[in-house]
């Protein structure tokens, strides 16, 4: 039997500076660490994939098979991505019916994808989530009292995009007329909001990396200067920490056993009283060079798949 493959869901959206920062930064690495334990590895875009009367799906020309072939689809509704939605959600759902497995239910990912609804499902966390309003940024979102969702006293605050990614659209607000301009240019595009009081002095935004509810991973990542977002795409610097408090050992196993995840990321922002709070979980959330070093990266990814492989094995078991 050939070896197993994680196959990437991937949408073919990105322009071509994006494309080369992609493979030379995430795919490189993930193949690399994919063969380290046995595994292939391929990106596959939604509309690559055909399937025929017959229940075969298609990769191009190349037959997949469910025995071989572990699907890994993360939702994305990012600026670059939102328009390839649907097409990835319901070929997905496809080939789970065809019996492919998924190791990131749609139902996680959906839930995770959006930073209002991850911080409602887990108010019970051990780590406090940031307190957090949510607006969709419509046509009529001028007509519409943010006193009602964002209290006098959480200003400044901190805006972001509900379901974007990388620090993309972040940005601080000192006061509700600072606030209402920004709803606004968000309106054009329709965008979700979710709106936090701004933590004093953050100074780390930990990314903990779990698999099968053990920590394999925990790194601080801290922004520059002058910088509100800790994101290392925008120039903040990271470290790997040795120790975490305790209560992030018990979300750990809340979340993955919650969500039936065996690869799970959880952001947590530190400030400088040593206060941790929960800022997003994530089903894919991307480890790669510019967070960690070689090594851990690849030990990172490669446990990762290795316990995807496990899931299969006991999928076919039952």
């Amino acid at each position: 039997m050939a070896r197993r493959r994680i196959l990437y869901v991937f949408p073919d959206r990105s322009s071509e500076m994006l494309r080369r920062y992609e493979e030379g930064e995430f795919w490189v690495d993930y193949r690399a660490a994919a063969d380290r334990v046995g595994l292939d590895f391929g990106v596959a875009a939604p509309d690559h994939i055909a399937i025929g009367h017959d229940g075969v799906a298609y990769w191009r020309d190349e037959p997949l098979s469910p025995d071989r072939d572990i699907i890994v689809y993360g939702v994305r509704t990012g600026p670059t991505h939102k328009v390839d939605l649907w097409t990835g959600v319901s070929l997905v759902i496809s080939l789970r019916e065809l019996g492919f497995h998924l190791p990131i239910p749609l139902d996680a990912a959906t839930l995770l994808n959006d930073k209002f609804a991850t911080v409602a499902a887990f108010a019970d966390s051990p780590v406090p989530p940031i307190p957090t309003a949510r607006i969709t940024a419509d046509r009529d979102v001028h007509r519409f009292d943010t006193a009602r969702v964002v209290p006098d006293d959480w200003f400044p605050v901190f805006v972001k995009p509900t379901s974007w990614s990388g620090g993309q659209g972040c940005v601080p607000c000192a006061d509700r007329s600072t606030l209402d301009s920004l709803l606004g240019l968000a309106s054009g595009s329709a965008t979700g909001v979710v709106i936090q009081p701004q933590l004093p002095e953050v100074v780390s935004d930990i990314r903990v990396v779990a698999v099968d509810s053990q920590i394999v991973a925990i790194l601080d990542r801290r922004p520059r200067k002058g910088s509100h977002v800790a994101n290392v795409t925008r120039g903040g610097s990271f470290s790997v920490r040795e120790t975490i408090d305790p209560r992030v050992h018990d979300l750990v196993k809340l979340a993955t056993e919650r969500l039936d995840l065996s690869y799970l990321c959880i952001d947590l922002l530190e400030t400088a009283t040593g206060e941790l709070w929960l800022s997003e979980l994530e089903a894919d959330g991307a480890v790669s060079r510019l967070l960690c070093p070689e090594d851990l990266l690849y030990h990172v990814i490669g446990t990762r798949f290795s316990a995807y492989e496990r899931q299969l094995d006991a999928k076919a078991a039952r």
